[in-house]
């Protein structure tokens, strides 16, 4: 369903009862979208597993940690003065 802000105002009640994504307009173009909360639960926890796994390659292929990086860095910056 794609509908302009005005109308969404308008039809909230329609809005709210959609079985699909609702996307909502403003000036002619898409400005939001109205979803199902497991849908977008769905898809929050397909972001997770997305970057758990770029975490868990980083980690394989020898990706220094958060903590190991400021340790060096801190290390490098001491030496040079």
């Amino acid at each position: 369903m794609l509908i302009t802000a005005t109308e969404a105002q308008n039809r909230f009640g329609e809005i709210m009862a959609a079985k699909e994504p609702v996307t909502i307009t403003k000036y002619g173009r898409p400005d939001k979208v109205l979803i199902d909360a497991k849908e977008f639960e769905a898809l929050q926890a397909m972001e997770d597993a997305y970057w758990l796994d770029e975490a868990r390659k980083g980690r394989e292929s020898g990706y220094l940690g958060v903590e190991e990086s400021e340790r060096m860095l801190e290390e490098y910056m001491n030496a040079k003065d």
